[in-house]
């Protein structure tokens, strides 16, 4: 099972009569909520991806599942912990088997970005396995060596064609015939 995921982004939503402009607010309380409101739908969308996750394991335990996206969030972060339902969080050691393991915590931490915002790395994008698929993982990598930042091409007219996230790719072992099970 493979999903791709792309979280809402960290912009504040739209509240009716606080905006002068796309991007210019009538007030800090007017940004305040729709920033909240933003926050909301993006952790909305984590647990509804949560739900779907555990919906496979319910039908097999032993499911390969790999979620790959835009998470819009960095380690650790709200979305990225409802989805991953590490057994730190849940405190239920019956229930780690469950747990969705982040495969970029492998990267050296100065190679760990998919995004430049205003100067400033970071990894938004992940690639969260189930523990079944993890045994079969061998390398991850992000390639970001040509990465420009964000902030600075949105405000361009000429704006380059394709991307301001990295690609976040893994390898994983061959399996011998059928599915394996681990």
């Amino acid at each position: 099972h493979v999903i791709n995921c792309h979280l809402r982004a960290p912009l504040a939503s739209g509240i009716r009569g606080q905006k002068l402009a796309p991007f210019v607010w009538r007030s800090v309380g007017g940004w305040a909520e729709g920033f909240c409101v933003s926050s909301m739908k993006r952790n909305a969308q984590a647990l509804e991806l949560r739900l779907a996750i555990d919906a496979v394991l319910r039908s097999d335990p032993h499911a390969l599942i790999a979620v790959a996206g835009d998470f819009n969030a960095e380690d650790y972060e709200s979305p990225l912990r409802i989805v991953a339902g590490a057994e730190q969080d849940t405190g239920n050691g019956a229930l780690a088997v469950q747990s969705m393991i982040v495969l970029d915590r492998a990267i050296d931490d100065g190679r760990r970005y998919s995004v430049i915002h205003q100067g400033r790395p970071q990894m938004l994008d992940h690639i969260l396995v189930s523990r079944s698929l993890y045994g079969h993982f061998e390398a991850i990598e992000v390639q970001n060596e040509a990465l420009a930042d964000e902030a600075v091409g949105y405000a361009r007219v000429d704006r380059p064609a394709g991307s301001y996230h990295a690609c976040v790719v893994a390898e994983f072992a061959p399996m011998a015939s059928g599915r394996a099970r681990s």
